[in-house]
């Protein structure tokens, strides 16, 4: 049976092959089963499924209605929206759900569309509703399951879940912003959830009796107008307070909320964490420590400094300053810091202070260093879990390899700590969750070699017991009716003397079927914070790559200068000046191909989204002797229109760094390009505004320079629906097919 050829919908398609996969894993408060997310036939709709580990049983535990309202992202309230376009969500229907801290209740918070409701195990009832006006955000169970949280019309609310209460109304949290245009309570503002990787605007203590939450005034921030100028009401536009880079930033501040005091004209008492020696500052982190004292984050304009305070409300007269990190490039945020409740003199904290991103054991009582719980010239990745009771730390690491992430544990209560690897197949592991006894956990491995597969392993002898086969979606096409070619993966040094990791994706060698050497692609991202090539699945079912193999061409992938996962020093050699250094190695990359006979060096293209977009359209200006075509989705052409986290912790301000903002600029090297460039951007994109490729266009323009530009009107920083990810597909390909 031949193989099916892959087409522009099989490109366009979400998930990729073989991602299909159940998330949101976690055992009940029994551990006796296991709930999650997932789909039917293909479709984006998740429903809240549980699994029965002692009947080995799967059951639907709750789904949302056939109500459109509840399915269709159009029927979605504009803060819902962009809350969904922060955290990249496609998915409709339930998208998440929460069961409670407090194991001896079965309680579980599920929100459905605008309204909130409980799962107590006896029934699904309906605790609150939300309106497309006035749309419920944000909802969090309290650690004892007695109270849900939300924000709701700029104000924070919570109310009981207790059956006993079942006509109970939403108590009034906050009073001060409703009336206040451009001021929200409890909400983590845009730069918090687009460059800072914090979505929460609110925080519960342990003990459920405090919230502490960030308030945010964007008034002092001028608004940006983006147009629907695809729309039919020619009245229809967004204003967003913007911060562009050297430019103010919102104004944020900390409350905390007693829950035991009570006005009945004002509602509980909001005690204000005083900051006001502060400037300039970022709140990356909150949380609480065991006694109710807020563990608090600040960080300065720069991102050079990053300190953990202590707020006690108790002594609410100072802040207790607990320890200072420094970098002479910038700080890496993290969610590596842990406070530990059976210890709670102690914490885990990491830094990178090493040139490596490495677990500590701290003092509490002055922030000082007790011991290092890991070291060496690799990076402790995540924090899955603490087994309190046995003092040990489980965390995702790449210890080995860069290119694999394992599970791995570390005890840190052991004078000398020893880590122990958990996971042992070679690839990249991912740790849902651990039940309560720490014995077992639920895990996906996937490797080039392998498809995603979740199972139950048990962690003491390393073996897995249990594979969960209905946990992925079995996909039509299948896989199988694919012939997927299997990248080859190798590492380079560059012109600097750096190990480069590469992936390849090269034809099948059947004599006489494609000419070589082979036109080339270089598929790129390039920027910080992203690490593309490693051992997983996610290479082997790049669809677009895929299709260019099938049709005879050659794809790179090269992870950069600048790129995750390699320490600080390969990190942060591109501060100050973006798009010269990661090029450089990009070109490295297709002249070792050209040396070894694979690349034909007269038809080289490169594509690629967002900061892939700017490597694009960088390569076609700065580097035109190498690169004939290039694909700009959603490019940065100018780091001048960007925002203040992401752009001045790698640039500086503006004023600060002049040149380098010039230099680093598409439009600066604009006279130099040569080849054919592509240009894709949506007109409503909120992140990278289509003014970057407006003004690139209005530069290629006055060097009368030619461009290709495909427009997406309703689209923001990716195209969304299916119909217009199928439309691009085709252009790109007819473009690369046209002049490569």
């Amino acid at each position: 049976m031949p193989y099916k050829r892959i087409t522009s919908r099989d490109v366009a398609l979400i998930p990729q092959p073989g991602y299909d996969l159940a998330e949101s894993i976690h055992f009940s408060p029994d551990d006796n089963i296991i709930t999650y997310l997932r789909s039917l036939n293909q479709s984006l709709i998740r429903q809240l499924y549980a699994f029965n580990l002692r009947t080995n049983r799967e059951f639907i535990y709750a789904a949302p209605d056939d109500d459109a309202d509840q399915v269709m992202e159009d029927n979605f309230s504009m803060e819902e929206k962009f809350r969904r376009e922060r955290q990249r969500q496609l998915i409709t229907g339930i998208t998440r759900y929460q069961w409670t801290k407090d194991k001896t209740q079965w309680i579980m918070l599920i929100p459905i569309a605008s309204d909130l409701y409980i799962h107590d195990k006896k029934e699904l009832r309906l605790l609150v509703s939300g309106t497309y006006q006035t749309p419920i955000l944000d909802p969090k169970l309290s650690p004892d399951g007695k109270f849900v949280a939300y924000v709701q019309d700029c104000e924070l609310y919570c109310i009981s879940t207790l059956p006993s209460n079942p006509r109970a109304q939403p108590r009034q949290l906050t009073f001060d912003a409703r009336n206040c245009p451009n001021k929200t309570n409890g909400l983590a503002e845009f730069i918090a959830q687009e460059e800072m990787d914090r979505n929460d605007g609110f925080w519960w203590s342990d003990d459920s009796s405090l919230i502490a939450f960030t308030q945010v005034d964007e008034s002092n921030v001028p608004v940006f107008r983006i147009s629907h100028s695809g729309s039919d009401d020619p009245e229809y536009v967004e204003e967003h307070r913007y911060p562009f880079t050297g430019k103010e930033n919102v104004r944020v501040t900390v409350g905390i909320i007693d829950l035991t005091s009570n006005d009945q004209k004002h509602g509980p008492n909001v005690h204000w964490v005083d900051l006001s020696s502060f400037d300039d500052y970022y709140i990356p982190r909150v949380q609480f420590f065991p006694d109710n004292s807020l563990a608090l984050q600040i960080e300065n304009r720069q991102q050079t400094r990053l300190e953990l305070y202590q707020y006690d409300l108790r002594n609410p007269s100072k802040l207790k300053r607990l320890l200072e990190e420094t970098s002479q490039s910038w700080i890496n945020l993290h969610d590596l810091f842990y406070t530990l409740k059976n210890t709670p003199e102690q914490f885990i904290w990491a830094s990178e202070r090493t040139g490596f991103m490495h677990l500590e054991l701290r003092d509490l009582q002055t922030g000082k260093l007790i011991k290092l719980l890991t070291s060496g010239n690799w990076v402790v990745q995540q924090i899955v879990d603490i087994d309190e009771t046995n003092s040990i730390v489980y965390f995702l690491a790449n210890r080995e390899t860069p290119l694999e992430v394992h599970l791995y544990s570390v005890n840190y209560k052991d004078e000398i700590p020893q880590v122990e690897r958990i996971t042992q197949e070679s690839g990249c592991h991912i740790v849902y969750c651990f039940n309560q006894t720490y014995q077992y956990c639920v895990t996906q491995w996937n490797s080039i070699d392998q498809q995603p597969i979740i199972r139950l392993l048990d962690v003491n002898k390393k073996e897995i017991v249990k594979i969960f086969d209905h946990f992925i979606q079995k996909q039509h096409p299948t896989i199988d009716q694919f012939h997927f070619i299997k990248p080859t993966l190798f590492s380079i040094q560059n012109r600097n003397n750096n190990t480069l990791y590469c992936a390849l994706y090269k034809p099948d060698d059947e004599p006489g079927k494609y000419q070589t050497p082979y036109p080339t692609l270089v598929s790129v991202y390039g920027g910080p914070h992203l690490q593309r090539v490693v051992n997983s699945w996610s290479l082997r079912s790049d669809m677009r790559c895929q299709r260019l193999v099938q049709s005879g061409y050659v794809v790179l992938r090269l992870d950069n200068r600048g790129s995750l996962n390699r320490g600080v020093a390969f990190e942060s050699v591109i501060k100050y000046d973006m798009g010269h250094l990661e090029l450089e190695d990009q070109i490295d990359g297709v002249r070792h191909l050209i040396k070894q006979g694979i690349t034909d060096e007269n038809r080289v293209g490169i594509y690629g989204w967002s900061y892939g977009g700017y490597m694009s359209a960088m390569a076609l200006v700065r580097a035109s002797d190498v690169f004939k075509l290039g694909i700009a989705g959603a490019p940065v052409t100018h780091w001048d229109g960007y925002d203040t986290h992401y752009t001045e912790r790698y640039m500086g301000t503006p004023e600060e760094n002049p040149n380098g903002y010039e230099v680093s600029s598409v439009m600066y090297h604009v006279n130099n390009l040569k080849g054919h460039l592509m240009l894709i951007h949506g007109l409503i994109d909120e992140n990278v505004h289509f003014r970057h490729t407006a003004r690139l266009v209005n530069a290629l323009i006055r060097a009368n320079k030619p461009y290709e530009l495909i427009l997406f009107p309703d689209e923001r920083h990716m195209p969304r629906k299916l119909d217009e990810r199928i439309y691009m597909e085709e252009r790109v390909f007819e473009y690369i097919r046209k002049y490569l």
